[in-house]
């Protein structure tokens, strides 16, 4: 095992430096391109301390330097530290690298009464499993914001897409945005030019997310787009 590989991982650092509560957290370690093996990595949590540990491969030669980003996972706020592994014996306790770090809730104006907010992320690609072609896109981010992209078929039956933004909660569980229509340069133009992006906005949208016994994992799509008014029933696509 190559002592460069082994230096490779003494730098590593946390992406974000600064994690809010339920923020994915990464390690990001620049490691050896002949001694690492993804596929041996593996994360572990407990009391909280993460453990990662990773085999490293028998390189005659040191290789390119490269960034490897690992997920460690999103937690609640507290103290955590992370433990690095990089060993032939994955049962070692002597770790190469130690970082300690802090989760911290984030910053609320003190408003009463609360703003509404979300128990939990809704991430993910949702859709009608009886209807393909379309779909809604949805991030949200650790400050409970919400940022959407419906694609859907035209009248000519021609795919549109559309944004949902400015959005907020108006309970834990139902959120209502203002959709966006945009157009820009074509996407096989050489160059970009900003100057071409023009939006407009097109309608309203709300999701619910009430969940009723039996309809587990559901949630209610209703929006408006261009005077045309549509509700669905839609559910998050196992990735």
């Amino acid at each position: 095992m190559s002592l460069l590989a082994l230096a490779a991982f003494a730098a590593s650092t946390l992406v974000p430096a600064q994690p809010t509560s339920f923020e994915t957290v990464n390690l990001r370690m620049t490691v050896d391109s002949c001694a690492f093996s993804p596929s041996t990595v593996r994360v572990a949590l407990a009391a909280n301390v993460f453990r990662v540990t990773q085999r490293l491969n028998n390189c005659f030669a040191a290789g390119s330097p490269q960034i490897a980003d690992v997920r460690l996972g999103a937690v609640p706020a507290g103290d955590y530290r992370v433990e690095v592994f990089v060993t032939t014996d994955p049962t070692s306790s002597a770790p190469v690298e130690s970082l300690s770090f802090q989760v911290r809730d984030p910053v609320e104006i003190a408003i009463f009464p609360p703003p509404n907010r979300p128990l939990t992320d809704y991430t993910g690609l949702w859709l009608d499993p009886r209807e393909s072609g379309w779909g809604l896109s949805l991030y949200q981010g650790p400050t409970h914001s919400v940022f959407g992209l419906l694609f859907v078929y035209n009248a000519s039956t021609q795919p549109e897409w559309y944004s949902l933004q400015n959005g907020r909660w108006t309970s834990s569980t139902t959120w209502s945005a203002n959709v966006y229509r945009t157009t820009g340069p074509a996407y096989f133009m050489g160059v970009f030019d900003p100057s071409q992006v023009s939006y407009a906005m097109a309608g309203t949208a709300t999701l619910d997310f009430t969940q009723a016994p039996g309809q587990e994992g559901r949630a209610r799509f209703t929006y408006m787009i261009n005077g045309a008014s549509v509700a669905k029933t839609i559910q998050r696509m196992p990735l």
